[in-house]
């Protein structure tokens, strides 16, 4: 386990525990030491140390985004295989030399995007043949939270960007598993705070997608600071429409009547507890290894293209991001 001393490692280490056995961990924090004691395991100085000293196949890893692309590449040199944190990366050249390493290794990168095992998003990938040709989506994603962003998500060289980086790659994941890649992207990045501004650190994403030749269109709009805190997704396609939210997904009729429904009765957490299952039995499945890392690097290739299209003047670390080589900080998530 590496930064499972952050929020987000903390709530995967009961799930782990629950899959495998968990041989050891890094993180530099404060709470490490007293937290390695609790589920009784070592704690280890470096990376460096545990892949000397540890017995190990398989690394979970919570870290920020500019610390994901060096641990996972020394991981998947040393022969390990790797579940971590969104994104998979943070350009199209990380991925792409990610990419090379897992063949190179023949070992798995598995990024940890739930909504893929969320019984109403699969109900979308199956139900969309059901509407006809699609011509418009729209999907919104908004937090409210009442204060500035904080921790690591409010550095810059930490965090290598705003909302899109990280709401937003789970949303780019499943938009990459319904449509193919969009022929043009129009965005646009907004500030409610004036030190995220000066940080280059966009609290609201607005994306326009474009599809020339299938006469489809798109937009995604991502914040942290809204009126409520909202998911949802709207396909609408010449036979029906899809809705879909993290509970509910329901296939519309031409007249816009339900024409069936799915409501999501599963506990919270119930879908990262399928999404570790499901990844701990296919660490050694290349079938499955080499469809998830292409829609990854999907993802990716969009997250990426986003950035590096916006107007002059207005992009974010990740753009001047660390050599593709730099060590990163391994600051829990």
């Amino acid at each position: 386990m590496i930064g499972f001393a952050g929020h987000q490692g903390q709530e995967y280490l009961p799930i782990v525990r629950r899959h495998t056995d968990i041989a050891g961990g890094v993180d530099p924090s404060g709470d490490a030491a007293a937290l390695a004691r609790q589920w009784d395991f070592p704690l280890y100085g470096s990376l460096d140390e545990a892949l000397r000293s540890a017995d190990f196949d398989t690394a979970v890893v919570t870290v920020p985004h500019n610390a994901h692309f060096a641990i996972c590449c020394d991981l998947l040199r040393a022969g390990k295989h790797v579940l971590k944190e969104k994104p998979f990366a943070v350009t199209e050249a990380q991925a792409r030399e990610l990419v090379k390493l897992v063949d190179d290794a023949d070992r798995s990168a598995f990024t940890l995007v739930q909504r893929g095992f969320n019984p109403v998003f699969a109900f979308a990938r199956e139900q969309l043949a059901e509407i006809g040709r699609p011509y418009w989506f729209s999907y919104d994603y908004h937090l409210n939270l009442p204060t500035p962003t904080s921790g690591w998500r409010a550095t810059s060289d930490l965090a290598l960007g705003g909302v899109l980086l990280d709401m937003g790659y789970h949303l780019l994941d499943v938009l990459s598993g319904l449509f193919p890649a969009p022929a043009e992207v129009r965005s646009t990045f907004l500030h409610r705070y004036e030190e995220m501004r000066e940080r280059r650190l966009e609290d609201l994403a607005s994306v326009q997608f474009s599809y020339p030749g299938l006469d489809f269109a798109g937009s995604l709009r991502i914040s942290r600071h809204n009126l409520e805190k909202v998911e949802k997704l709207t396909i609408l396609g010449t036979e029906g429409a899809l809705n879909v939210t993290p509970t509910e997904a329901a296939l519309h009729s031409p007249d816009g009547d339900v024409a069936y429904r799915l409501v999501s009765e599963q506990p919270k957490g119930a879908a990262v507890n399928a999404m570790f299952a499901h990844y701990f039995r296919h660490l050694d499945d290349r079938d499955y290894r080499t469809t998830h890392v292409r829609r990854q690097l999907s993802a990716v290739r969009l997250l990426d293209r986003i950035y590096r299209d916006r107007p002059a003047g207005t992009r974010t670390a990740a753009e001047a991001g660390p050599p593709l080589t730099a060590p990163g900080r391994a600051v829990p998530a």
